[in-house]
C-alpha cells in the first residue's frame, strides 16, 4: 500500500485521480463483502444466506473490475501524453497528431465513465449490504457507500476534464447524458443507504 501511495505522490501524471477513484470503488466493494461475510453462517441471518453469498460473489467481481480500471485509467492518460508528444512540424504531422489526440482523449473519457458506472454498482451493493448484512457492521456499510460515491464523483471530474478536449459534439452529448444519469441514480441510492445506516445506529 505504501508503494502504491508513493507512486501516486511521485511527480508523474499517472497514476492520478482517476486511478484513485477506481480504488475507492474497489475498497467499497471489499467493505460490502465484509458486511455480507459477517452474516454468512451466523445465527439470525438464516434467511439471507444465499443472498449474502451472491452479494459477495458479485462484489468480488466488481472489486476486480475496479482494480483493472485503476490500471486502465493510467494507461489511457499515458496515451494522451504520448499523442501530445507526436511531431507537429508539417501539416501532415499536425493532422496525425490531432487525430491521435482525439482518439486518446476519447479513451481517457471512456475509462473514468466506466469507473463511474462501476462505483455506482458498488454503491448499489452497499445498499444491499446495509439492508441484509450483519447489523453490527452497519457503519462499515455506510463507509462502503460513502467511498463508492466519492470514487464516482472523482471519476466524474476526470470525465469532464477530458470531455472538454473532444471535438465530436454528438459524442460529447452522449457522454454528458450518461454522466448525468449515473449521478442522478447515485444521489438517490446514496441518500437511501445513509438514511438506513443512520436509522440503525
Amino acid at each position: 500500500m505504501e508503494e502504491y501511495l508513493e507512486s501516486i505522490a511521485a511527480a508523474t501524471p499517472t497514476p492520478g485521480g482517476g486511478s484513485v477513484a477506481a480504488l475507492c470503488g474497489a475498497l467499497s466493494a471489499a467493505l460490502s463483502r465484509m458486511v455480507a461475510n459477517l452474516a454468512i453462517g451466523k445465527e439470525g441471518y438464516e434467511s439471507v444466506q444465499a443472498e449474502m453469498k451472491e452479494l459477495d460473489s458479485q462484489a468480488k467481481q466488481l472489486q476486480r473490475r475496479l482494480l483493472a480500471l485503476a490500471d486502465e485509467d493510467a494507461k489511457a492518460y499515458d496515451a494522451v501524453i504520448a499523442a501530445m508528444r507526436l511531431p507537429k512540424k508539417t501539416d501532415v504531422e499536425r493532422d496525425d497528431r490531432v487525430r491521435a489526440m482525439q482518439r486518446a482523449y476519447e479513451g481517457a473519457t471512456n475509462v473514468p465513465l466506466e469507473t463511474m458506472q462501476a462505483c455506482s454498482d458498488a454503491l448499489a451493493i452497499a445498499l444491499v449490504a446495509a439492508q441484509r448484512g450483519n447489523r453490527s457492521a452497519i457503519a462499515d456499510a455506510g463507509v462502503a457507500a460513502l467511498i463508492a460515491e466519492a470514487g464516482l464523483r472523482a471519476a466524474a471530474l476526470n470525465v469532464r476534464i477530458n470531455l472538454a478536449a473532444l471535438r465530436d459534439n454528438s459524442l460529447r452529448a452522449r457522454v454528458e447524458e450518461r454522466l448525468e444519469a449515473i449521478l442522478r441514480d447515485a444521489d438517490k441510492v446514496g441518500h437511501d443507504v445513509m438514511a438506513l445506516v443512520e436509522g440503525r445506529m
